[in-house]
């Protein structure tokens, strides 16, 4: 598989080891994003792979005033070097790194680097590996991308809370059976859950795929949202769908009235 072309920009993918997908499409055009009124916007994007939800971002961030910075990182060195490649063929390569390093040794770095201060994002954004005890792949690469052995949430949290900005947001997509495991993990890492999507393929069928967001703000109230995407299994797309991610794609949805 070449590459995937989008509105704005493109993506190669023959080196990483996980391909576009819907996920990596909804997280980025879902989240909420910070003001960007004081300095430079900063965003962190943890198993970033082609690097199309930072690519996303980029160009949300863009239609928006004020100045950004979106570091991505990937334990993968070869999905790093493709997401750096595909930074660099975008209309905003000034503004977007790929750096081949894990979570942990991120946070070890910022750790160690007392001279110049820990570096704090507004928004941190990840598609993170969600198996824990399922067959994994004979492919050791689409092992690390998928599976939690390198990055359980355990590390994942305590990472973002060290690198997120006290008024922060942590974004992350999760199958739905996952949802539930994660966001009562946050809680021991003084993370709460702040927005929640629940994503739906077709309506009438159980949600598949959840939306999180997260904060510091332990009084923020949560806002609990659905989106179903397919009226008619892959014909028809509902309106909501069509207005998140119309930006983005090339392909023209047809579109038809929600049904709950």
């Amino acid at each position: 598989m070449g590459s995937f072309y989008f509105k704005k920009f493109s993506v190669r993918q023959t080196s990483s080891a996980m391909k576009v997908n819907t996920d990596g499409v909804l997280l980025p055009a879902w989240v909420s994003l910070p003001d960007a009124d004081k300095g430079v916007l900063m965003v962190l994007d943890i198993g970033t792979g082609t690097g199309v939800i930072s690519l996303i971002i980029a160009q949300r961030l863009s239609e928006k005033s004020g100045s950004f910075q979106v570091d991505a990182i990937d334990i993968d060195k070869d999905a790093a070097n493709e997401a750096k490649l595909n930074f660099e063929n975008s209309p905003w390569s000034s503004r977007l790194s790929s750096e081949h390093i894990s979570l942990q040794e991120l946070v070890k770095s910022e750790q160690s680097d007392t001279g110049s201060g820990l570096k704090r994002y507004s928004l941190i954004v990840s598609n993170p590996p969600f198996f824990t005890n399922s067959l994994k792949s004979p492919s050791q690469r689409k092992t690390l991308a998928r599976h939690n052995c390198e990055l359980p949430f355990s590390d994942l949290l305590s990472g973002v809370v060290l690198l997120l900005e006290p008024n922060g947001i942590f974004a992350v997509v999760l199958p739905s059976d996952q949802a539930e495991l994660l966001i009562s993990t946050a809680l021991d890492y003084g993370l709460y859950s702040c927005r929640l999507c629940r994503v739906k393929t077709l309506a009438g069928k159980r949600d598949k795929r959840c939306l999180i967001e997260f904060s510091k703000n332990e009084k923020a109230s949560l806002i609990e949202e659905a989106l179903v995407m397919q009226i008619a299994g892959g014909v028809l797309y509902t309106p909501e769908y069509c207005s998140l991610v119309g930006d983005y794609y090339l392909k023209e949805f047809s579109s038809t009235k929600s049904s709950d």
